[in-house]
């Protein structure tokens, strides 16, 4: 039997959880979702889920605290738009949480194929649940 991919399922395990926060625990009444960072709205498949700390390291990749629904110009045009997210981000969760997310990202962490896995099937229950 074939080993399982680590890099396909953590792109499948990020897809899954994109999709979560954009059609389930951010969309509104009326079908759509507004960027953290500038206020547009726009329908769930025209958004990105952005990180509050750039880059992708495992160790906050998943860490649903420091991420925020954005548009793709706030996302990738704006990297993040950082000089929003970031005091918004404080005066909502605190600048204890922002410092212990910070301390976080700096920390080496290995995902195993099983936390992968476990992490699909959680977002996979997540959508079928909404």
């Amino acid at each position: 039997m074939k080993k399982p991919d680590k890099r396909k399922l953590k792109k499948k395990a990020w897809a899954l959880l994109s999709k979560v926060k954009r059609y389930v625990d951010c969309i509104e009444a009326d079908g759509y979702v507004t960027c953290y960072t500038c206020g547009c709205r726009k329908l769930p498949e025209e958004m990105q889920l952005g990180h509050l700390l750039d880059g992708r390291s495992n160790s906050i990749l998943f860490e649903e605290e420091g991420l925020r629904i954005q548009c793709p110009g706030c996302n990738i045009w704006k990297s993040g738009n950082k000089e929003v997210f970031i005091p918004k981000f404080i005066d909502e969760q605190g600048r204890e949480k922002y410092d212990e997310l910070c301390r976080q990202k700096r920390q080496t962490r290995t995902i195993s194929v099983a936390e992968y896995e476990t992490l699909i099937a959680s977002y996979k229950w997540r959508l079928d649940n909404a």
